[in-house]
This record gives C-alpha cells, structure tokens and sequence, in this order.
C-alpha cells in the first residue's frame, strides 16, 4: 500500500469513508506493511457502513471506494452454494445426472452427491491436478512469475479433466475441495443457456441488486478494478477460469455489492439463504453448510468464509445472532481473516 518516507504510517488522502471505522480498520492493520488496498464494508441495526485505505493503483491511483472491484477468491463459494439451496434439484442428486455427457473415470466421483459437493464431503482432491514434485514446481513457478496458474481454463477443458479424477478421501468425510465446487456449479449450470454465469445472475445477483459483480473470462483491463499485488509490490496476472468459476477463480465483487448478500441473509431474504445453516463437522472444530463454515470463537458463533488469489484477499463473515457482518477485501497476497473477524466479533 502507499507509504509515506519512512514507511510506518498510512499516505494522507488515501483513506476514504466512514471516519470511525477507518480509525478502527488502521488500529487493527497497524502499519501499511505489504498491503496496497483494503476495502471494508460492517453491517449492524444502525446501517451499513464503509472504509477504505490505500490506493488500488489500478484506479488511476486514486483512493478506493466501495465501489472498487476485487477478486473475491472463495468468498464465491458461498454463492455456489446458496444457488443449490435456491434450486429445486434434489440435493442427494448424484452429479453425474446433472453431467451427462460427461464420462467419469471413478464411479464413486459419478455417485457423489450435490449436497456432498456443496460441503466438501465428495472425497474429491483439492484440485483436478495429479500431486507430485513436478506438478508443484510448475504451479510454484507459475505463480512466481505473477501468471495465472489456471490459464482461462474454460468448461469443457475443465470437465475433461475432471472426469479423470478419483477420490483421495471417502465420501462423507470432509475434504476442502476447488474441484469439487466448480464441479457442482457446472452441474447446476449445465441445463441454463449461458452455464454457470448465467445462472448466478438469474438466481441471485439480479435479486439481491448485485450489479458489480461478476464472472470474468477474460483479461481485459477494468478502470474500477484494484489489481493483485504480490507483498513487494509486484503486479500480478488476475485469476480466470470459466470452468473453475463456481469455485471463485474470475469472479470479481465489491464491499457494496458483498454488503447487500451479506445483509439479506441476516434479514432472511436471500435466495437460498438456508446454504449458511451448519449440517456437517469440518476441519478444526468448524462446521460446514453450503459453501458458507461456521467456526465458535469465545463462545460466539461466526459464520464466514474466505479467498485467496494470486494476490488478493478477501473475507465476509457474520455474527448472526448480532446481526452483524463484514466484507474485507484486499489487492495483496496479505492474510486478512483475522481483521475480519475481529471487526465482526469485537465490540
């Protein structure tokens, strides 16, 4: 993020927003360190409200605003799964007859479930790529270059892939899985004209008046877009892949847009606002509904999720009890889950 000489304080001009929260958003990052951008939106009874620090250089370099686009990472996760708790498919549907054209390796990939898929119990790895040394060189000089790993991977090249794989877990047992996510949404997509983005914007986005946010497929420059830095500085290639999208890789949003999904659902409006009601054990004491985890921290309920590019970082979360929810989000490879939580969590 912009510095001034010495490197340790925010650059004057470059915060905009709701003064209170601002002071409260500088208190928890400290310094700028790393960070080039952070963008928050809080919602409680009084409203909702909007902070941001630093300059999104993508921007005319200028400050942000809640306006500015960021890569949401995984945070879309949660809009796969609210799609599939919105949809009138049977959740115990096994993939494969939503897929038919596609031809699984593994009968037990075939057989797993769109509710399995939707809370990471498909048995499915992380991603649809072989493990190995050389696997994870490739990807770790990929993306030390500042290159998308994924490659504009479209939807056919994605289900070819997918069909090859098997599963490293058995199924009921929680697994994180990109693979797995993109797979279900390319199965709820499958029957729209248009896939999976259009479905997305019929079922949810138009709804809930989310008019920024979007799925990208391609590279094109966007003046409103904060683009990823690496830590140094460094700018980086933004993610793409349509056949990925489902799981958040292109899918871009911002802390107006994300204020207004989080707002419905503490109120009770979204469509499929069910997909954030707990059902499964997960890693590390959390739990798992659709797409959104719940975690108890100091006897207080947190719903949530996270994403991470490249270089971006984002992060809702909520205390539904409250009535209170955060957006994060952050053009830097800088962990900002924590600064989530507490904003939500802290009085």
């Amino acid at each position: 993020m912009a510095k001034d000489a010495g490197g340790d304080r925010w650059e004057p001009g470059r915060e905009a927003g709701d003064p209170a929260l601002s002071l409260r958003l500088r208190q928890m990052l400290g310094a700028p360190g790393n960070f080039h951008t952070v963008s928050v939106a809080f919602l409680d009874a009084g409203g909702t409200r909007f902070a941001s620090l630093g300059t999104g250089r993508a921007v005319a370099d200028g400050p942000v605003t809640p306006d500015t686009s960021f890569e949401t990472g995984s945070v879309a996760k949660v809009l796969t799964g609210m799609l599939l708790a919105a949809s009138d498919v049977p959740e115990d549907r096994p993939v494969s007859s939503l897929l038919p054209q596609v031809r699984f390796a593994s009968a037990d990939v075939a057989a797993a479930t769109l509710a399995e898929l939707a809370s990471h119990r498909s048995g499915l790895p992380r991603l649809h790529l072989r493990a190995g040394l050389a696997t994870n060189l490739r990807l770790g000089l990929t993306m030390a270059r500042g290159r998308d790993p994924y490659g504009a991977m479209s939807v056919g090249d994605f289900l070819a892939r997918a069909a090859t794989v098997g599963p490293v877990r058995a199924r009921g047992v929680f697994a994180y899985s990109n693979l797995g996510m993109a797979l279900l949404g390319q199965a709820l997509g499958g029957g729209v004209a248009g896939g999976y983005p259009a479905l997305l914007e019929r079922e949810l986005l138009a709804p809930l008046g989310m008019r920024a946010t979007e799925v990208r497929t391609d590279y094109d420059p966007v003046a409103s877009f904060a683009r990823p830095h690496s830590r140094a500085g460094m700018a980086l290639t933004p993610w793409i892949s349509e056949g990925y999208a489902p799981a958040g890789v292109g899918v871009r949003s911002t802390a107006r847009d994300l204020s207004l999904l989080l707002r419905a659902v503490l109120d009770g409006s979204a469509p499929g606002v069910d997909a954030v009601r707990p059902r499964y054990e997960a890693d590390g004491g959390s739990r798992v509904g659709f797409g959104w985890m719940t975690t108890v921290h100091d006897g207080r309920e947190l719903t949530w999720h996270n994403g991470e590019t490249g270089g971006s970082h984002a992060y809702v979360g909520l205390d539904r009890e409250r009535g209170r929810g955060v957006v994060v989000l952050c053009n830097t490879d800088q962990d900002i889950d924590a600064v989530g939580a507490r904003l939500v969590l802290e009085d």
